[in-house]
């Protein structure tokens, strides 16, 4: 019988080296060395905007917000990380993975605010950047969908505390106007107007809660017609639109013609501010009608906003060319929203669910 040396198999069988030759050489060093130019760049890019925040927002800012600012610093520079997170990878800001920045960036803001006072209109600027901007970017500045996604429990929350925001933002208007004078600048001072339609835009669109539809159903304009705070609340909304409007349109005409230019476009706050205006005030009617306490006369402010907001957005659509589809959709809108007999425009058109009707018959005043 043949012996076969199996020793000679086991010394030869790497003679080419074939284990090694296509492992990567990796020198550790070099790990270890990028690794801390990497630290020291995070570090240093951070170290400096800690600097340049803190001059801009304790240095510079009014003496009562200084300290509850350094709280607001920490939060702000790590909602840089939480707000590219979100942005990058398509999440939703209550997303387990985002928690090491959310947690901490939630901390240093609640942190701030219980150091300033409740009416302070500062609280406006951080709510806007820490929360209402976070949620813009998760769902790509897309409204209606608020408790779908989030649930019950979060969304009312948000809603509870964006109302609160919109009525400080209101009463808080000629404070933050006079930071900026003063040379107190901050993200929210310098577009204050478009803030503000963006506040009431969410709010509009996300009102209703309800988890299994969008803000146009059955169940919602229901809703609406028999809840009375929610027919406080859109009074309350409404009154607070005009308010700020027309200030900015007295006071800063500039940037009330920047904002409220068509030119702008479909998808543009000027269009945001009729189509609020629309359902605002179709909404105040809903409850008013189904509860037996509308009134031609006194109501008269609501018809004539629905009949101009109508008007404006039909004409916008005919000068600037809007596409065929939102056309369809703007015209659908409308008919859902459909009040029968509100005035001499769309008499035999109505989708509303609700089947309203009015005893009189509005006809806008032609100047």
């Amino acid at each position: 019988m043949i012996k076969f040396d199996y020793s000679m198999i086991k010394n030869n069988s790497d003679k080419y080296n074939l284990t090694n030759r296509y492992r990567p050489n990796i020198n550790k060093s070099i790990i270890k060395k990028i690794f801390w130019i990497i630290l020291f760049i995070f570090i240093g890019l951070n170290t400096f905007i800690y600097t340049v925040e803190y001059k801009n927002h304790v240095l510079n800012a009014p003496q009562h917000l200084q300290e509850a600012n350094k709280d607001y610093i920490i939060a702000k520079i790590i909602s840089n990380y939480y707000a590219f997170s979100i942005k990058t990878f398509k999440l939703r800001t209550n997303n387990i993975l985002l928690y090491p920045l959310s947690k901490p960036m939630m901390y240093f803001y609640q942190q701030g605010l219980n150091k300033l006072e409740l009416d302070e209109p500062i609280r406006v600027s951080w709510f806007n950047e820490f929360e209402l901007l976070m949620y813009n970017y998760s769902n790509n500045g897309k409204y209606g969908s608020l408790a779908k996604n989030y649930g019950h429990k979060y969304s009312k929350k948000f809603i509870d505390d964006l109302y609160y925001n919109i009525e400080l933002f209101n009463q808080s208007k000629k404070k933050i106007n006079t930071y900026y004078s003063l040379g107190y600048k901050n993200e929210l001072t310098t577009t204050l107007l478009q803030n503000f339609l963006n506040f009431i835009q969410v709010y509009v669109n996300d009102y209703h809660l309800n988890q299994n539809g969008f803000p146009l159903n059955t169940e919602n304009l229901e809703k609406v017609s028999n809840s009375t705070d929610l027919y406080e609340r859109f009074e309350n909304i409404g009154r607070w639109n005009d308010e700020f409007v027309e200030y900015y349109k007295i006071y800063y005409p500039k940037e009330y013609d920047a904002i409220m230019n068509p030119k702008r476009g479909w998808y543009s706050d000027y269009r945001d501010y009729y189509l609020n205006m629309l359902k605002v005030s179709s909404y105040i009617l809903f409850y008013k009608i189904n509860q037996d306490i509308f009134d031609c006369h006194m109501d008269k402010n609501h018809l004539i906003k629905i009949d101009n907001a109508k008007k404006t957005l039909r004409n916008f659509v005919v000068e600037y060319k809007v596409s065929s589809d939102n056309k369809d959709l703007l015209e659908r809108v409308i008919r859902y929203l459909h009040i029968k007999n509100l005035s001499s425009q769309d008499l035999q058109i109505s989708e509303n669910p609700l089947n309203l009707r009015i005893n009189c018959i509005y006809k806008q005043r032609e100047n």
